[in-house]
């Protein structure tokens, strides 16, 4: 039996329990019920029946998290089709449908939470782990959006956008208290609370402080004496959540500061040798209006501010000291309004102005001792736009979808982003959707103005934006035993894509971004998932992808196939068990990394009422993965972590 057909025939060894399992018709109903009511806010930024929605949308919602043992947001996302993880040592990044460029860092997905952009105005990051101001546990539910989505958000929203819906009081009344601890130094406190007075009224704060001594690496590549790096992968986080509704008004703050030291000797770095570390805090702040529906009108207006700040400490020499930093910071402030409107017969339309200033976008880059200027960068961009969207009902099972968006971003030509969706709903149960979406992506401010004095990189002030076009075909079937069906082709063809490139052969080539042609993807998303009455939930997934640039080579960090899927097991005696799993084809890179398979699991046991224990493990096979070099290193491949235990404590009161 080849490795590839054992791991199919686990997957369906797992979930023959829940399909054989016993149910009755009234416990099918509510399942059915469950899936037909789940709803989302990313297609459109106000919230619609999944299955009505004017695109394919993914979604895992806080019980199977919880289920899962998961403690950030790309824990969550890694359960959802078509999506892998990358882990430089540094920094995450979100790969979707075999796009995901060593060193990009997630700069064509867009992330929001609570429809407000987390990209930063500096490299337009939208990382998923530590670095996100937002935990698992106060999520409500996560929403990946497939596909273009800049007819509504604008750039950024080239290949998807994420949407994170956090808590409210009323999801979580009370204080909820967690401390983990585990192997290589984890500590970590975890704390929510709760509270809706009325209707109108409603309070939610999150508080998590964390700390990890990371792994000891065996990196001959670098040069050590002995091959190894040694208590240089250490992260720190702080992260805060606050909201509040008031009435029509609503109150947000998210905050996030994150210490990582870097073991890969990044840039040049002296390896083995502590002090090169990097540092990013991110805070959002949000004041939102909205009195809900007034007769066949809603109008709502946001005002978002938000402040982001990097810090790199680079020692390339030992002794004497010499020690490099770099420096960026940039504030943004966002004022949105939008209309929905319904007086017209089977029409709900939404028309929407969006004016964004960056007052400063600071990059520095200087020697510290004896003080030398290298780079000295502040910009300011500005950017507004205006965009409408219709809903069309042109009969009980075919519903019509059309919206535009008008972006002009100073410094560039205006942008049009269209989007079409076709929707047949031959009952509540079924739903097929034919989409077509054109988008773009502003080069950052990192792309085109930082270098290092000719160095290693030069800066590019002449980068074009991104294009994309896309289609896509998405059905989803749901069964009255609680049984989810979905299936998904799509092709998406990039133009202009940026990439950092050498500007000659040489080995210490300088290397610049640069719009370099056009990139295909294509592939196929299968899924499968289950409520079943006996209470077992379970999901498990299949994607075939195929990402290639325009002379036909494959992309590298760009798997071909992928295998994932979850199993939750019903309360016994207080105990339950919850199993993930993710297999991903092999990936070029400096060196081809071959395939990966990680399997987690989550023991949990209540005490009490008020009290749980867990147990979880990652990577229990204690297999050795790989991901792809990034630009910043001179390894082939970059080791991911090995089985690692976590003790969990919950009190909640």
């Amino acid at each position: 039996m080849t490795r590839h057909t054992f791991a199919l025939a686990w997957l369906v060894a797992l979930a023959l329990p829940a399909a054989a399992a016993p149910a009755s018709d009234t416990a099918d109903d509510a399942a059915l019920e469950a899936l037909l009511k789940r709803e989302v806010q990313g297609p459109s930024r106000y919230a619609q029946s999944l299955m009505d929605a004017p695109a394919s949308v993914s979604v895992l919602e806080r019980e199977t998290s919880n289920a899962l043992g998961h403690q950030t947001v790309g824990d969550l996302l890694a359960r959802l089709p078509g999506v892998y993880l990358s882990n430089s040592r540094t920094y995450s990044a979100l790969g979707l449908r075999g796009f995901n460029r060593p060193g990009d860092y997630s700069s064509r997905v867009l992330m929001a939470v609570d429809g407000q952009r987390v990209n930063d105005a500096i490299y337009d990051q939208g990382l998923p782990q530590l670095e996100l101001p937002v935990m698992a546990e106060w999520v409500k539910r996560v929403e990946l959006v497939h596909g273009p989505g800049s007819s509504v958000y604008g750039s950024n929203a080239l290949l998807g956008v994420v949407n994170v819906v956090t808590l409210n009081g009323a999801d979580a009344p009370g204080l909820t208290a967690q401390g983990s601890i585990g192997e290589l130094g984890l500590r970590r406190v975890e704390m929510h609370y709760g509270a809706s007075a009325a209707a109108d009224q409603d309070i939610f704060v999150g508080l998590n402080l964390q700390r990890s001594a990371g792994e000891n690496l065996y990196l001959p590549e670098l040069g050590t004496p002995d091959g190894w790096v040694r208590g240089l992968d250490g992260e720190r986080q702080a992260a805060l959540l606050a909201k509040l509704r008031h009435g029509a008004w609503r109150f947000s703050l998210n905050a996030v500061r994150r210490e990582k030291d870097a073991a890969t000797a990044p840039y040049g770095t002296l390896a083995g040798v502590p002090g090169t570390t990097y540092s990013d805090s991110l805070v959002l702040g949000e004041v939102a209006y909205d009195p809900g529906w007034q007769d066949d009108v809603r109008r709502s207006v946001r005002l978002s501010v938000a402040g982001y700040d990097f810090r790199g400490r680079y020692v390339f020499e030992q002794t004497p000291d010499l020690v490099n930093k770099d420096v960026a910071r940039a504030q943004w402030t966002t004022l949105e309004a939008r209309i929905l409107w319904r007086g017209l017969l089977n029409h709900q339309v939404m028309l929407g102005a969006e004016v964004r200033t960056s007052p400063y976008g600071l990059q520095r880059n200087y020697d510290v001792e004896p003080h030398a200027s290298v780079l000295d960068s502040n910009v300011t961009q500005d950017s507004a736009a205006v965009y409408a969207q219709d809903q069309w009902r042109l009969s009980s099972a075919l519903h019509l979808t059309t919206g535009l968006r008008l972006d002009h971003v100073r410094g560039f030509a205006p942008a049009l982003s269209p989007r079409a969706v076709l929707a047949f709903r031959p009952d509540e149960r079924e739903s097929l959707k034919l989409m077509w979406a054109r988008s773009f992506r502003t080069p950052n401010l990192y792309e085109r103005f930082y270098e290092d004095g000719g160095a290693t990189q030069l800066s590019n002030t002449a980068l074009k934006p991104e294009r994309v076009n896309a289609v896509e075909a998405a059905w989803e079937y749901l069964l009255p035993s609680g049984h989810a069906f979905s299936a998904n082709a799509y092709y998406t063809r990039m133009s202009r894509l940026i990439e950092l490139v050498p500007l000659d052969d040489a080995v210490d080539a300088l290397v610049q971004y640069r719009n370099i042609g056009r990139v295909s993807l294509r592939g196929v998303d299968l899924g499968v998932e289950q409520r079943s009455a006996s209470g077992w939930l379970w999901r498990t997934s299949a994607s075939w992808m195929d990402a290639r640039n325009e002379a036909g080579a494959r992309l590298t960090n760009a798997p071909t196939w992928m295998l994932k899927g979850h199993a939750i097991t019903p309360q016994w005696q207080r105990w339950q068990l919850g199993v993930e799993w993710n297999l991903l084809g092999a990936r070029l890179g400096r060196v081809e990394v071959p395939s990966t398979a990680s399997i987690n699991a989550h023991l949990s046991y209540r005490l009490d009422a008020r009290q749980s224990l867990a147990l979880h493990v990652n990577n229990a096979l204690d297999r050795r993965n790989l991901d792809p070099a990034t630009p910043d290193t001179v390894l082939s491949s970059i080791p991911q972590p090995g089985r690692t235990l976590r003790l969990d404590w919950r009190l909640a009161l």
